[in-house]
């Protein structure tokens, strides 16, 4: 058993050594496909944290009615701030509304000239406690505040969670797909790529065959070579993963910094690069024995 597998490593070695090109110019095609499922892994995993970051900021705003005296709005914000999922409840008047919203620059404030605060509702914002990246449970808080008197409507953001919820879906069942075809497109090119070598080898092969050794005495030396590939190009994307978290990703996380703060963008994973080099492994081995396998039926033909 031993001496099997001695001979199966000491030809894939010898094969690696006789074409340097040709094996460097396959682990760098796996290497590529790789780094694109990496990649996607990786976007993914980082937009389900921006849900998560939403979520744990999410803000509810409740709506006065307008029917209702501006000293009874106090009563509305306390009945709001009871609840167990409110974690502060804030009263914005229309004044105050009417400043924040001139607050945002020159063209706010011109959009706003000669806007009478009276027109705007009084608003209660509530900050909710705990993390909510589930657009169901958001809703079921907004349901509940706007069953309450004194509300005459809520706002919570749904278009936003709506589009968020729709990326990811899209992303996880696209990418799946989209995943599925360039591992056949690789497995594809690896495989007429050793068919190059097996070709070159073909006599060996033949007295191999010749002399009852089996198929797969003669396809393992192939599939471990294959294997070597996978795992080079394994390594290859998961280290420019790596570097590409160290020096890129904090630029991305300090450049959306003003627009989603809080999220810490990450490209890469110890999770991630376990599963490219799992599958890194897997496309060559697949590659390699699929291209074996053609030419022993061939050969047989």
């Amino acid at each position: 058993m031993l001496s099997r597998v001695s001979y199966f490593i000491e030809k894939s070695l010898g094969s690696l050594r006789a074409s340097p090109g040709l094996s460097l110019l396959t682990t760098v095609t796996i290497a590529a496909a790789l780094l694109v499922l990496g990649g996607y892994l990786m976007a993914l995993q980082n937009l389900e944290g921006l849900a998560l970051v939403w979520g744990r900021s999410a803000t509810v705003t409740a709506y006065v009615d307008d029917r209702l005296p501006a000293d009874e709005w106090e009563q509305v914000r306390l009945r709001l701030q009871a609840f167990d999922s409110v974690d502060r409840a804030v009263l914005v008047t229309p004044v105050e509304a009417l400043e924040r919203f001139r607050a945002r620059g020159p063209r706010a404030a011109a959009l706003v000239e000669g806007v009478s605060e009276e027109i705007l509702p009084a608003s209660i914002e509530l900050h909710l406690s705990g993390g909510f990246a589930d657009l169901r449970m958001v809703e079921a808080v907004a349901q509940e505040v706007g069953a309450t008197v004194g509300v005459s409507g809520v706002d919570y953001g749904r278009e936003e969670f709506d589009r968020l919820e729709a990326l990811l879906i899209v992303l996880r069942y696209g990418g799946l797909g989209a995943g599925l075809l360039i591992a056949l497109a690789t497995a594809f090119i690896v495989s007429n790529t050793i068919r190059l070598t097996v070709y070159a080898r073909r006599d060996e092969i033949s007295i191999q065959r010749l002399v009852g050794a089996t198929a797969w005495f003669v396809r393992a030396p192939f599939m471990l070579e294959g294997a070597i590939w996978g795992l080079g190009a394994g390594l290859t994307s998961a280290g420019l993963l790596w570097l590409a978290d160290v020096f890129l990703a904090p630029r991305v996380s300090l450049a959306i910094a003003d627009v989603v703060g809080g999220l810490d963008v990450h490209l890469f994973g110890l999770d991630v690069a376990i599963g490219v080099l799992i599958a890194g492994v897997l496309l060559g081995i697949s590659g390699s024995g699929l291209a074996v396998r053609r030419f022993l039926d061939t050969d047989g033909d």
